[in-house]
């Protein structure tokens, strides 16, 4: 009998990792002031919890529609003031970091997935830090960023048990959306206080 913790599926947006540099710096920042969370969570915003992975074709789709919207922005995503967004999944902690300009339309997601979809989460945050109630960390001044390169996929993430805001997860194949492909590794990532996932997840 499997007695972990239950696993969470997200779909998730990463940013080309060339673009990332000052986002790094921001969530090293907010570890330094004690937001544990801060490497629990991949550098990703989470768009929607979901029961089941995203097809490749889903995936390919909602990445269709994101480029499409990015139009507005010379093709660009760009980000906002930082903002908390809470996950009524059961998940155990809430999204912080900086909002994109992807706006809170739930007709982006493939009709083909709309089952699959338990909460969508728009318009995202590029998840800095997870937080508990108790922690608000949003008066910390937040890089501005724009990017075009970005990718989407499948996201299975557990918490470890006994203890606070450690996590394992798996990062699934990339569909890239916006700009160039990268060629480089990447596609699978962990912080200090994360793991990756087995292959039983």
């Amino acid at each position: 009998m499997d007695t972990r913790p239950k696993a969470f599926r997200f779909v998730i947006l990463i940013p080309h990792r060339d673009s990332l540099k000052p986002f790094s710096e921001y969530r090293s920042k907010l570890f330094s002031i004690g937001i544990c969370g801060a490497y629990a969570f991949p550098a990703s915003a989470p768009l929607a919890s979901v029961s089941k992975p995203f097809s490749r074709e889903e995936l390919k789709e909602l990445a269709r529609k994101i480029r499409s919207l990015a139009k507005e922005s010379s093709g660009k995503i760009l980000s906002a003031e930082p903002a908390i967004v809470a996950c009524p999944n059961g998940f155990p902690a809430s999204f912080f970091g900086p909002l994109l300009s992807i706006p809170a339309e739930e007709g982006i997601f493939p009709k083909t997935a709309k089952h699959k979809i338990l909460y969508p989460l728009l318009p995202p945050v590029l998840c800095a830090a997870l937080v508990g109630p108790n922690e608000n960390p949003i008066s910390e001044e937040a890089p501005v960023l724009s990017f075009r390169a970005a990718y989407l996929a499948n996201l299975a993430i557990r918490p470890l048990a006994g203890a606070n805001y450690s996590y394992e997860w798996k990062i699934g194949p990339p569909v890239w959306g916006i700009g160039i492909r990268d060629r480089g590794s990447g596609i699978r990532e962990s912080g200090s206080k994360a793991m990756q996932i087995s292959k039983t997840l």
